[in-house]
Order: C-alpha cells, then structure tokens, then sequence
C-alpha cells in the first residue's frame, strides 16, 4: 500500500483543542501508512506576505525574501498528498495566523493571469503540487449557516490554488462536545470520511452526516450562556441542561 503524505494545518490556539480532535480522527479514518506533517502556525515564526512580489520577479521566481517557519510548510507542501486545514471559525472566517499561511501560498502561483476553465481570471501554478484538500472546523454557534462565508472562501481559495477540494468536515454547536458521549457517532463518522478520503474524496452524504446538529439550538444557547456566567449557578445550569440533552438522544437511539 502506498504511503499516504498529509501535510495538515491545525490552526486552533486553544489546548485541547476540539478542532484538533476532529483533525485527528480524520486521520485516524485515513488508514495506516501515513506520514504525516503537522504544524501549528500559532506556535510559529511565519510573517504576513508583505507583497514585495519577490518570488514573482525574475531573480528569484518561486523563492521567498522571508526565511522564516513558512519554509518547512512549503517543503512539506511540495510532498503532499492530501492537505488538511483545521482551525475553529473565527468571526465567520479563519484565525489571523491561519489566514497567514495562506496568504503565503502566493509564492505557488505564476504572475501570468489567464482565463480559467469557469470563465473567471486565475494563476497558474507554479508547482506540480494538487493535493487533496480539506477543510475541518467547528463553530460556537449552533447553526450550520453559520460557516456559509468560510466555505465559499475556501472554496475560492482551493480554485485558485489549483487544490482539488476533496470534501469539508463542519461541525456547530461544538461546545456541546463536552456532554459525556454525545459525539461519539459523529466522531465516527469522522474517521469514515478519513476512509472515503483516503479512496478519493469525502462523501457528501458523511459531510451532511456530520454537520447533523446533536443539540437543540436553544438548549445550546443557555448552556453557553450559563458556561460563561460561571459560578456555582452557571455550572449547576450546565449540568442540568446537558443531563436533559443526553436522556433526550438515548430516548432517539
């Protein structure tokens, strides 16, 4: 079996971290024989592309004036297989040091502009490199709509990229993760579409599956209400909504 390259960005600065969990069992799904690389950008000396167009000029074409941390992600980039990004919605977008790495990925387009094949102005790339690309995040509200603007964002950016987007793994709600057991279907789920991944691309059955809400939205709502008022009353709110949430799902399995 050959071995599978996954080049993943965990883009969450908090420790543990749900999205990370969810990153993980994604991998998890895609078998054995992984030799994966995983950075956190957070944890990193990477700067914002400062649009010196350097790695477009003809004394140096694909080479960066920065030698920073962004180095070992374009190594590993240029070996990839697969590109996982994780991180968390950040006001309906991504984290500053994810949104970073991105931008950094200039330096894999060609300045030449041309048409593309859906009649809008792309780069071509300047690497042979067209891993299949993921996204994975979670969000702290509990609608799903919630990740409408990252989606067609990521979506842009993997057309642009020349990136074949090989499915997404979302999840609201996710503070609902700490119930005991809740998510244990999904989490399965999860690694599923590590399978489906590993056989070309994530289903778009398993991707509805797993964005399925496990919680009422209002419920959810009060019990993130009563987590940040803190307190013994805050907990005991928690306790007391999550105990009706769990007897609620076993009633349904």
């Amino acid at each position: 079996m050959a071995t599978k390259r996954v080049l993943a960005i965990s883009g969450s600065l908090r420790n543990p971290s749900f999205t990370e969990k969810m990153l993980d069992k994604l991998i998890e799904g895609l078998g054995p024989d992984v030799e994966l690389q995983k950075f956190y950008p957070h944890k990193m000396d990477i700067g914002p592309c400062n649009s010196c167009w350097s790695c477009w000029g003809k004394k140096t074409p694909g080479l960066c004036t920065q030698k920073d941390d962004f180095e070992q992600i374009l190594a590993a980039y240029k070996q990839a297989d697969y590109l996982l990004w994780a991180f968390p919605l950040y006001f309906f977008g991504m984290p500053a040091t994810v949104k970073n790495v991105l931008d950094r990925f200039f330096i894999a387009l060609e300045p030449a502009q041309q048409l593309g094949p859906d009649g809008l102005t792309e780069h071509s790339s300047r690497f042979d490199c067209h891993p299949r690309t993921v996204l994975i995040s979670s969000c702290g509200f509990a609608e799903i709509e919630n990740f409408d603007l990252l989606r067609k964002h990521f979506h842009l950016i993997c057309q642009q990229l020349h990136w074949p987007q090989a499915g997404e793994v979302l999840i609201s709600a996710s503070g609902a993760g700490n119930l005991p057991h809740l998510f244990d279907a999904k989490y399965e789920l999860i690694k599923k579409a590590g399978a489906e991944l590993a056989d070309g691309a994530i289903s778009p059955d398993t991707a509805t599956a797993i964005a399925e809400v496990m919680i009422p939205a209002e419920y959810y709502r009060q019990m993130a209400t009563a987590y940040f008022a803190g307190g013994i009353g805050g907990r005991l709110k928690q306790i007391s909504i999550g105990a009706k949430v769990i007897r609620q799902a076993n009633k349904e399995d």
